[in-house]
């Protein structure tokens, strides 16, 4: 399993520079954007991996909040959206031939540049990251997408320079100095618990400046990180080379082509991921468009939601309640589905218990797109049964749900199949259904939604649910639903309705219309209420009577 890594600088990034003699130098490559103005970026990252080709697109925006002599502090907004696309090269069975394409510390749904996020950023001058707060990582160790444009430059003009930045591949630790793409954090996108394991690794990035026009620099790339291997053989390699375009006259990086080769070792496992990456700088006139567009969409969108809410809360008048019972009494289930869909958007304060009854009779519909749009209708026209679905929905599903404060005690009666809510571990209560009813009055209880784990609890850790749910296992009487016993029962002679067989037992319990006894040689038995003797069967009334009696002593 490959690690949970973060990188950290070690030391200073050892820049080396290639001088041009006899060459009149220009000024040397900075970032100095103007303080208070805007700036953005068109994004596309494809990865290709053997199975699908993933692809991260979007614009990134920053706003110039400084600029000093010493650093310029920047505000970041944007992500990047992934979608993917399914190749299908499989053999038979359909089966894909060779290894996963994604490596698992890739595939993970944390990463934070994959969505809209804000990063505050303060580099120097050269773009070495000096403070960094907030998070915008992306997944295959490209490092935070708020970095990705800004390279380092050199200390002075020159045609070619290298970043040597020793760095130390840190499981599960964030200290050390930020540098480069990475930033502060982990590239895999995770957090900092857990173990630490720390290896040395080599990052090595060489740029040389092959041409320049119009004020526009370009730069030829090439990058390299090399991690070693563990105790497990585990390791990345990560190539690239591509070109890069740096703007003298806005002082800003202007675009980048870059092609990369990711190399994950897992093992026996090699996977071999490229990466090509893009972006190019948003002119000042299309990051203006942009923006007003935006705001007339979002000024749209705001006034067609208000429009929807005016019309969704607006009463009906007593002809559109008589044309809207009518259809749904027409017979015709065309117009009775539109009809349906109509009321379903409705949210009046005051609905009428008449509509609510029309829609009611479609409920149960052999149609199931009828059906479905009766259920959204009635949740709107009929308040209780809207409380009734939630209920379900609550009490079906693996979620907590909220203490009712219907307490249950000794005297409590309770049966096989009740939906009720129990706490197992903590303050939390989760939507359960009682199994069965032991002796010592504890309950055994197992999770709803298909959970087929037992827990057994006290009935202090046990609350009845809500009145309103519906109990589809809910007896026709209490006498037939399966009752606790006594903390002790008596032993005494068990007869059968001929009165041939006899045993010496003491009652535990009864469930299921099964009287559970216990024999004197310790085994237990379970027998039919029906097919005991009628004294045993008046006995059993007497014991249910006195189970369930009300406690003379409660107030």
């Amino acid at each position: 399993m490959l690690l949970k890594i973060s990188i950290a600088l070690l030391g200073c990034a050892a820049i080396a520079a290639a001088s041009v003699p006899g060459r009149l130098l220009a000024e040397p490559l900075r970032y100095a954007p103007e303080s208070g103005s805007r700036f953005a970026y068109r994004f596309e990252i494809v990865v290709d991996g053997d199975d699908e080709t993933i692809t991260y697109k979007g614009v990134t925006k920053y706003t110039v909040n400084a600029v000093k002599e010493d650093r310029v502090r920047l505000t970041y907004h944007g992500g990047l959206s992934e979608s993917k696309k399914v190749k299908g090269r499989q053999g038979r069975g359909g089966r894909r031939f060779g290894p996963p394409s994604i490596p698992r510390p890739f595939s993970r749904p944390t990463f934070a540049g994959k969505v809209t996020t804000t990063n505050q950023i303060t580099l120097s001058p050269q773009g070495e990251v000096l403070a960094m707060n907030g998070d915008s990582q992306l997944p295959y160790l490209l490092g935070n997408v708020s970095l990705m444009p800004f390279e380092t430059l050199p200390e002075e003009e020159t045609q070619a320079w290298t970043i040597d930045s020793g760095v130390s591949i840190t499981k599960n630790e964030q200290n050390g100095r930020m540098g480069g793409r990475f930033g502060p954090l982990d590239p895999f996108g995770r957090g900092d618990n857990g173990p630490k394991d720390v290896r040395a690794a080599g990052e090595v990035t060489k740029y040389s400046i092959t041409g320049e026009q119009d004020g526009r620099v370009q730069v030829s790339k090439s990058y390299q990180l090399t991690m070693p291997a563990n105790d497990k053989n585990q390791t990345y390699e990560m190539t690239g080379s591509g070109s890069w375009t740096f703007d003298r006259t806005a002082a800003l990086p202007d675009a980048i082509d870059i092609q990369y080769k990711l190399v994950v070792n897992d093992g026996n496992t090699t996977v071999t991921v490229p990466i090509h990456v893009k972006y190019d700088r948003i002119s000042g006139e299309e990051l203006d468009r942009m923006e007003a567009e935006a705001k007339r969409i979002a000024e749209e969108r705001a006034m067609a939601a208000k429009q929807a809410k005016e019309e969704a809360e607006r009463p009906l008048s007593e002809e559109e309640l008589a044309a809207a019972i009518a259809d749904l009494q027409s017979g015709d289930d065309e117009k009775i589905q539109a009809q349906l869909e109509a009321l379903a958007k409705k949210s009046v304060a005051d609905p009428s218990p008449k509509v609510a009854a029309a829609i009611e009779a479609h409920i149960e519909h052999e149609d199931k797109k009828l059906r479905s749009a009766a259920h959204n209708a009635l949740m709107r026209w009929a308040p209780d049964y809207k409380v009734v679905q939630d209920l379900k929905k609550a009490y079906g599903g693996f979620g907590t749900v909220k203490s009712t404060d219907r307490e249950v005690d000794a005297l409590t009666p309770l049966y096989v199949g009740q939906i009720v809510q129990f706490q197992e571990h903590g303050s939390f209560w989760f939507p359960g259904e009682i199994v069965s009813l032991n002796a010592d009055k504890s309950v055994v209880v197992r999770r709803r939604a298909g959970s087929s784990r037992k827990v057994t609890v006290k009935r202090r850790n046990v609350q009845l649910a809500p009145e309103q749910l519906p109990q589809p296992n809910k007896p026709a009487s209490v006498s037939a639903a399966p009752m606790a016993a006594e903390g002790t029962s008596p032993v005494r002679t068990w007869s059968d309705a001929t009165g041939r067989f006899k045993i010496e037992a003491n009652l535990l319990r009864v469930e299921n219309g099964g009287a559970v006894l216990k024999r004197t040689d310790g085994r237990e038995v379970t027998v039919p209420v029906t097919k005991l003797s009628a004294a045993d069967q008046t006995y059993l009334k007497a014991w249910e009577a006195a189970l369930n009696a009300d406690n003379p002593f409660e107030p």
